[in-house]
Order: structure tokens, then sequence, then C-alpha cells
């Protein structure tokens, strides 16, 4: 059986007449979804009996850049384009193939996988092609619509497994795998949540090139950390239900234990991986508190996690929080827990390469007045202040915030509040620490499928999603709030990033950040205030 795995091209959306996307294109940064899926597919294939060579393609780092539409946003247009190689280059590959799968988590690369599926199709119709991913769990009928036999939902190891094994051996899929038959194909739904110490390390064989995924994600990292880079989760889930977030479809919080990060710890070291990129929807959820007593739901949680941090310097490595800290847990015990920030964010920076700990993303993501009633994870910002002050002390230098704005009732008073506190928490850690390098994320609100803002607020979008998919971006607004327009929201957003990063912006992201002064109200139209110009160590 020969079954290949995809990574479409990278969807990058620019206003006509300019160069800059309107989101981060980031084809170089490490990828861990296929690796993982590969690695467990494999492990159940040989367990089976069944011979089957897995091939993983990553068609973004091919080159070029193919226009496919545009939309109209506000009082412009959007060209979209797909980063990548031409669909035409993978003709000969794709006619090797029994199965071909295609992973999507993000809806604004939606209309790129369906287009890519249905070039494949018509080079070889004999083949079966399977979706996964986040979006497709959520969405399945728009892929079997467009290109798609199969829609693998939530996690794929065993479901692939089976979909492979159901091809070998000629017999129907529904005898191996809970399916259920739609209009224009079938969908198979996850049966069983994989226990995380059964996790097989990453197939990293079947990447071309681990060196050239010189991409962190999160901006230039200090000149001492070294690639090779990978993403890296040690756990699946969340204990927190956040509204905006699909995390909570993926099942109930699942964690390895020390043991088994070891395992894949010594398979990164002997592949000769440099830098971790802790990817997880949230490793502090080990540290997850019940009841009045505040008693710990795992007894061993905090032990371990400071365990897990114990091996990853003594095997050496760098590392960053790629995908942010639920960093209220630091004062679950009601006072700073500097063991475990010790643990997390120990580094040693006196060598030729960086050890430990050198960036950590952060998630304010709502800076209004009590913000633990928005989102339950959070603290006050008093609170959230002298937490990252702590970090300083540590000497992580290198802090990225993320902030929401475009939240149900937001007004121009409302993210003029957002901005003055972002100014007062970075003058604050910079006056603490001039060396330091704050970033902020500033994401415009959006409603992701499969997410509960989603189920109940659909009806608030400005766009029809199947025909546009290209508008559900962290880096758009696609909807109004009582006040504000969705293009207003996106301007507020794009004013912030100006005032909080000055030129970082470029050396972050590379993204559109030019004001339309006249889209915004006269309150808030004069000219910004200065931001500091920091270069990037190494920079």
């Amino acid at each position: 059986m020969h079954v290949q795995l995809y990574y479409a091209p990278y969807p990058s959306q620019r206003f006509r007449g300019e160069e800059q996307p309107l989101s981060t294109v980031r084809v170089l940064n490490p990828k861990s979804a296929l690796v993982t899926l590969a690695a467990g597919v494999r492990r159940y294939l040989d367990a089976w009996g069944i011979d089957a060579d897995l091939r993983i393609i990553d068609t973004q780092v091919d080159g070029g850049e193919t226009y496919y539409k545009s939309f109209r946003y506000g009082p412009r247009t959007v060209d979209c384009h797909r980063v990548g190689g031409d669909f035409a280059a993978y003709e000969d590959t794709i006619r090797q193939a029994d199965i071909c799968g295609i992973s999507n988590n993000f809806t604004n690369s939606a209309g790129i996988v369906t287009d890519f599926a249905q070039a494949l199709r018509t080079y070889n119709p004999r083949c079966l092609f399977v979706a996964g991913g986040m979006d497709a769990t959520a969405r399945p009928d728009y892929y079997l619509e467009r290109g798609f036999d199969v829609v693998v939902q939530l996690e794929g190891e065993l479901s692939l497994a089976r979909i492979v094994e159901a091809r070998a051996r000629g017999v129907p899929l529904a005898e191996l795998v809970p399916t259920e038959v739609r209009p224009h194909g079938v969908v198979v739904s996850s049966s069983s949540m994989l226990d995380m110490d059964q996790l097989p390390p990453m197939a990293l064989d079947l990447v071309d090139g681990l060196e050239r995924y010189t991409d962190t994600g999160e901006g230039v990292p200090p000149a001492t950390v070294r690639p090779p880079f990978t993403c890296f989760e040690t756990s699946r889930g969340c204990h927190q239900t956040c509204s905006f977030c699909a995390t909570p479809m993926r099942g109930r919080y699942r964690f390895m234990s020390p043991r088994a990060v070891e395992r894949h710890l010594r398979h990164f070291r002997d592949a000769g991986v440099n830098n971790l990129l802790f990817q997880e929807d949230n490793i502090l959820s080990r540290i997850q508190r019940v009841g009045r007593q505040r008693n710990l739901l795992y007894d061993t949680g905090r032990d371990e996690t400071i365990e897990i941090f114990h091996m990853a310097r003594d095997y050496g490595f760098s590392w960053e929080f790629a995908n942010g800290l639920e960093f209220g847990k630091f004062v679950d015990i009601g006072e700073i827990d500097t063991e475990l920030m010790g643990a997390l964010f120990w580094n040693d920076q006196t060598g030729e390469r960086w050890r430990g700990c050198y960036r950590v993303q952060i998630p304010l993501e709502f800076l209004g007045d009590d913000p633990t009633r928005k989102y339950r994870k959070l603290r006050s910002f008093e609170t959230e202040l002298e937490i990252l002050d702590a970090v300083l002390d540590f000497g992580v230098d290198y802090q990225t915030f993320n902030v929401i704005i475009g939240h149900p009732g937001d007004d121009d008073a409302a993210i003029a509040t957002y901005l003055d506190r972002c100014l007062q928490l970075r003058d604050a850690l910079l006056a603490r620490s001039p060396q330091m390098v704050p970033y902020f994320n500033v994401f415009n609100r959006t409603l992701l499928p499969g997410t509960r803002d989603y189920r109940e607020q659909r009806h608030q979008l400005e766009f029809d999603i199947e025909r546009d998919p290209e508008v559900i971006s962290v880096y758009l607004s696609p909807m109004n709030t009582d006040t504000l327009t969705y293009y207003e929201l996106f301007q507020h957003r794009v004013r912030m990033v100006q005032e909080l990063n000055g030129t970082l912006v470029d050396q972050y992201d590379g993204i559109h950040h030019v004001l339309d002064r006249a889209a915004l109200a006269d309150s808030v139209a004069a000219g910004p205030r200065s931001a500091p110009a920091r270069a990037l160590d190494g920079d």
C-alpha cells in the first residue's frame, strides 16, 4: 500500500496593490501533524502485518506563489494566493498513491486544501482521498463535497490505519471503524482517544531536510538558539473550556508520563534536534486544582511537570512555549510558584548555544475589567503583571503577549482600555529589564468552526465562510460589534500593532500594518504614540 500524506500550499492574502500579507506566512515552521500521525499509523500497520509505504510531501517548501481568487473586505479587495509548489508538480507523485491524506487545522486554508485535492484527483482517480484536522472535523461536509472521499474526525492515528487496512484487505471500512455515510462521502468518527504514553516518537525519518525548517513560528530567536527545530506536545486537550477555542473538541485532557517524555526527548536528540517548540494546548493542565481546598486533580502532576523540564535541561535542549502557557497556574498555591517557574524557565546563555527557555507566549486575551469572569483561567491585571515581572527573574527576556479584541460590546473606549493596559505592561517590564523584547500579537476575535462561539454566534458573521473561508483568521475580523464594523475592528488591530511593536512587526511577522485612519472614528484617529524600535539579538 502506498500512502501519501500532504501539507497543501500555504495561504497568503494581501490587499490589492500591497506586498505585505495580511496574516503570517510561515512555510519553514516545523510541522508536527503528519510526522506524529505517520508514526502512529505505522505502528498499527506493523502490528497488523500490513506492508505500507508512507511518504510525507510538504508542498509549502517547494517555492512559488499562485493567485487563485479575490473577495471584498470593507472598501478594499483581498487577493488570495497559495504559497508552495504548483499543483501540477505533484502529478507523477500522486499517480503512485493508493491513499492520499491531507491534514488541515485552519479554516483559512480550506479553499486551497480542497482545490488541491480536486486537482490531485484528476491525476489519480483511483486514489482514496482522506481529509483530517480540526477544520475537517468541524466541517466534514465542506470537504466531502469538494474532492474528498473520507473525513477522519479528531485523532487520526488509529482511524487512518484502519482505512489503510480496509483498502489493503479489500473489506468495507464500516467493518473496521465506526462510520457515517453522508451524501458525498464517509465520515470516520474517532472511536477512542490515544493513550499519550503509547504515542510513538515522530516519524522524523519521513521529513525531507529537517534542517531547513528554521522558523520557530514566533519570530527570530536569539542568535545562539540553533536549528534543527521540532514541535512537540506532551499532552492533548485542556481543562479550560474557553468559548473561542476548538480544543474542547479534542476530548478529555491526557498527558505523557515523564518516562514516555524521555523516550521522545531521546529520539529528538538522536535525530540531531536542538530546539523544542512546545505547542500543546495546555501543558499546565497537569496542575489543575479542584474543590474548596484547591486540591490537585492529578496528585503528581506538578512534580512530573518539573521533572520533565529538568530532563529537557539535562538533554541540552533549548525551548520556547510556542502555543502559550496558562500562566495563572503559577499563583494557584496563593503565591508565585518559583520552583515551577524555575523548571520551565531555566536557561543558560553563557555558551555558544542557548540552553533552556528563551521565549514564552502569554495568553492575556482579555484586558477588560474582571477578566476571570470572561475566561476563568485569567487573573486580575495586577496579578498578571506580577507574574510576568517574576518571569524576568529567570532571564526570559523574549515575551510574546496574545491580546484579543472584538469581544461582544467592544467599542472605541474598550479598545482604548486594552491598548492602555498593554502599554502599561510593556513599559513596566521594560523599566524592570531594559534588554527585554516584548511583542504583542493583537488578534481580531473570530469564530472558529467547532467552538462554542461559532455554534452560538455564527449568524453574526458578515461573510459566507463556505465561499470565502479565508476570512476566518485572527488577523481579519469577520463580524461587527454593536458599535464597530468588522473593518473598523481590523483597523483597531492594526493601530494597536503599530503602537505596541513598532518595527518589530517586520522582524516577527512581516504582515500588513498600515493604518487606514479614515476608517476609524475621530476619537482614535490621532497619531500613534511612539513605540520602541527594538532589534532582536543577532539581527
